[in-house]
């Protein structure tokens, strides 16, 4: 009588590991490769805005009469005014310049630390840091970290 007996080979350990550490890697990168396109977008997106807030503040900052004239001269007070009034209003931010969902959930804070404006030529720059909360990797980066950002607008007419 004869006896058969199958005999698997064995897989070694190695190659089990490495699919695991593969796998691993593979989650680690795709986790970090999210939080850095929220970053991304995030920052993208308030620095947009506050552009947008800069060159409505300047235009409506001129008067239409500087406008005929062709000089570049605007109401410093009514500049300031109106970037405020568009950050409350527009970019729904609170007197702390913070932002939350409909949740309540905090999603960053504008934080302006220099602001520099010119009557004559028109123009208004900011400068500060936009304080975000992590989304994916909540345990191993800081709860809140900030990101710099800068923001100008002039208004030079040169046109006849």
């Amino acid at each position: 009588m004869k006896y058969k007996f199958n005999i698997k080979q064995k897989k070694s350990a190695f190659s089990q590991i490495g699919f695991v550490v593969f796998i691993f890697v593979f989650a680690c990168v795709a986790c970090l490769s999210l939080e850095y396109y929220h970053i991304f977008t995030l920052t993208e997106s308030v620095e947009t805005e506050v552009s947008r807030a800069l060159n409505i503040s300047v235009i409506m900052a001129t008067q239409d009469v500087d406008w005929v004239e062709h000089t570049s001269v605007m109401d410093t007070d009514t500049a300031k005014r109106e970037f405020k009034k568009y950050l409350m209003d527009e970019m729904e931010l609170n007197n702390n310049y913070e932002k939350f969902d409909d949740d309540g959930k905090f999603l960053y804070q504008l934080i302006i630390e220099n602001s520099d404006i010119h009557k004559s030529p028109a123009k208004y720059e900011v400068d500060g840091q936009i304080q975000m909360s992590t989304v994916t990797l909540k345990n191993i980066l800081p709860a809140k970290f900030k990101v710099p950002f800068k923001a100008s607008s002039n208004n030079i007419r040169t046109d006849d």
